[in-house]
């Protein structure tokens, strides 16, 4: 069989090549409609994430104005007045370096530990007796719900 042949061979009434032609034809027709399909979603999903681009740099703006107004010196120095602040005593400022030997300097406040009044209730009286915040807790009982 040759190539011409090959051309001029029929299927139910048409040429093979008219076959592959309209196969081929139909492919492509095929693929660039989805192509164009997914292109658009690509172009939608682009123009929402923009337009949150959008948005946010409005609100940032606005925010960016906010802290602006916030930080105002004469409205910082009008709020000091009405809470009666004033400035820190040189004496009691610190440096960074020295944070850590303030912070070991101080000493955490205790409770004191101090014995439970004893109970005269016969609620309270079955109640059990509370432990001092070291004690080791006590051990869990074996026995089950009865």
């Amino acid at each position: 069989m040759s190539f011409m042949e090959l051309f001029n061979r029929r299927v139910r009434g048409f040429r093979v090549v008219e076959v592959v032609g309209l196969g081929l034809l139909l492919t492509l027709v095929t693929s660039v409609y989805l192509a164009k399909t997914f292109a658009g979603r690509e172009r939608q999903e682009i123009a929402r994430i923009q337009q949150e681009i959008d948005d946010e740099a409005v609100r940032k703006r606005l925010l960016e104005a906010e802290v602006a107004h916030l930080e105002q010196p004469r409205r910082i120095e009008q709020l000091a007045r009405m809470m009666q602040l004033q400035p820190i005593a040189p004496d009691r400022e610190i440096t960074e370096d020295a944070l850590i030997d303030v912070a070991r300097r101080r000493e955490l406040p205790r409770a004191p530990v101090t014995a439970a009044p004893e109970a005269t209730d016969v609620m309270a009286a079955d109640a059990p007796e509370p432990l001092p915040e070291d004690a080791p807790p006590p051990p869990p009982s074996s026995g089950g719900p009865r």
